[in-house]
């Protein structure tokens, strides 16, 4: 039997590498889980807590798409998400088997971060997480933030000057920083929550047990 630290540090490595599926993900350079179904790439920490929502009747907007176009679809109202990059969007176009799920392609920058303005509505989260300024699509995003709502924020701690507007905005903010699908580093995915934020759990009991948590209740 090996040493109790080295048995700790494969059990945390199992955890990340097969149970998160990371090893999987980094082997076919894409945001995937333990059963290669797509996940956004965020941290998992972030994916974790997405998870424990209900989003089945909410609207979802967000700048770049993936992975996580398909993710959010699966569990959303409805997703509309802009591209910029036309060999991405046509491969993600062509996975796109989701009624709720529009994904357009726009190369103009201008034009991409002013997309949201096109739409009456508000939506319930805006994610921002493509290759043109997120700062400028921070600025744009906050006024089509529906009430009770959320922005998620990529890669926060690349994007400092999104993140300090947004924050400026009374948005209260919560940086989940961890690893992440494919890469070999962490990195932070930060929410931005609406000040009367009232999003359901999915179930009884929040926070659910993690992946790779030790599954047991405290006495009350």
């Amino acid at each position: 039997m090996p040493p109790r630290p080295l048995g700790v540090a494969l059990a945390c490595l199992k955890i990340l590498e097969f149970d998160y599926g990371h090893f999987k993900s980094s082997l076919k350079y894409a945001a995937i889980d333990r059963t290669s179904n797509p996940i956004p790439w965020y941290t998992y920490p972030a994916i974790e807590y997405i998870r424990q929502l209900n989003f089945s009747d909410k609207n979802i907007f967000e700048y770049g798409s993936g992975n996580s176009s398909l993710f959010w679809a699966s569990i959303s109202k409805s997703v509309i998400s802009i591209e910029n990059d036309e060999d991405w969007f046509n491969k993600i176009s062509s996975r796109n088997y989701s009624e709720n799920l529009k994904i357009n392609f726009i190369e103009n920058e201008d034009l991409y971060t002013n997309h949201i303005l096109n739409y009456s509505d508000t939506f319930d989260v805006i994610i921002i997480d493509g290759n043109f300024s997120r700062y400028k699509c921070a600025q744009i995003a906050v006024s089509k933030l529906s009430q009770g709502g959320m922005i998620i924020l990529d890669n926060a701690d690349w994007w400092v000057k999104a993140a300090s507007f947004l924050r400026s905005q009374n948005l209260i903010e919560v940086d989940m920083t961890g690893f992440s699908p494919i890469n070999g580093y962490t990195l932070t995915t930060s929410f931005f929550f609406h000040r009367e934020f009232n999003f359901q759990p999915k179930s009884e009991n929040q926070p659910e047990h993690g992946l790779g948590a030790l599954r047991q209740y405290a006495e009350e």
